[in-house]
This record gives structure tokens, C-alpha cells and sequence, in this order.
């Protein structure tokens, strides 16, 4: 099976070392992200940044990242425990969950719907300056040598 620019190659899933039932999940998985992730930018430019949770190195992880995004900025590029530099941290998610506060969801798939309708009402100006943010916020990390820099904010 060739690889198309919406799926990984099987072949480069083998090649990392998954099983059959991972391998067709990571296909699901990836096929969809990637789908959303071009409607959203509607095919400008974007960076895809991770963070040190253990499941952004994983095997399958990496496949996916090698087959989507060549070139990609792996983990390791990027300081561990850094939220303060990731716009999903130091405000995305708390909007998110500003928006979906007080609600109760009787399965794990509800809360996935709330927080899919949530991520959709966002305004794209909020996006950006939030993004535009974060020149200013490593400068400041660069200044206090690393150390906390909200207070330089």
C-alpha cells in the first residue's frame, strides 16, 4: 500500500515495530487528526509541537509524525515542563474547560463531543493572538534564564 498524504505507509508502521490492531488504530487516528487539522488551517501553515508526555515518543507516535510532517521538531527540541511556552497550556485548555465547567458527561465520547463543539466556537482572532504570545513569552523565559517569566509578562 503506497502512503498518501492523509496515511502513514503500513509499511513504516511495520518498519517501527506495531502490531496489526495498533497499526489499523494509528491509521484511524491519524487519518482523522490529519483531516481536521487541514480543514482548520485550510491548508496554511501550522506547527505541530509536543511536549514531553511519554506517548509523544512513542513508536507509533514517531511513525505517524515521520509518514504526516517530514522534518518534524520532535520532543526533544522543546524544554520538559514547559507549559508556560505552550499556547494549549498557558490558555487554550483552560478555555476549553471554561466552556464545558459545571457540565457532567455520562461517557468518555459526550466529553469528546463537548470539547469538539468547544474547540469550534473558539474565535480564530483569540487563536492568534494567543499564538502571536508566545514570541514574547520565550524571550521573557530567555531573560529570567529559564526560570519563571510570567511575572515579566
Amino acid at each position: 500500500m503506497k502512503s498518501s498524504p492523509h496515511r502513514p505507509s503500513i509499511e513504516l508502521l511495520f518498519k517501527r515495530g506495531l502490531g496489526s490492531a495498533e497499526i489499523a488504530r494509528r491509521l484511524q487516528i491519524s487519518s482523522s487528526t490529519v483531516r481536521i487539522l487541514r480543514r482548520h488551517f485550510a491548508g496554511g501553515p501550522f506547527i505541530l509541537q509536543q511536549d514531553w508526555a511519554p506517548s509523544h515518543g512513542s513508536r507509533s507516535t514517531l511513525a505517524v509524525l515521520e509518514a504526516h510532517f517530514p522534518g518534524f521538531l520532535d520532543k526533544n527540541l522543546w524544554p520538559a515542563s514547559s507549559p508556560d511556552l505552550n499556547p494549549m497550556d498557558f490558555s487554550v485548555w483552560g478555555m476549553l474547560e471554561g466552556k464545558i465547567a459545571g457540565k457532567v458527561f455520562a461517557t468518555v465520547d459526550d466529553l469528546k463531543a463537548a470539547l469538539e463543539v468547544a474547540w469550534a466556537s473558539i474565535n480564530d482572532g483569540y487563536l492568534r493572538r494567543t499564538v502571536n504570545s508566545v514570541k514574547k513569552r520565550l524571550r521573557a523565559c530567555v531573560k529570567a534564564r529559564g526560570s519563571n517569566f510570567e511575572i515579566l509578562l
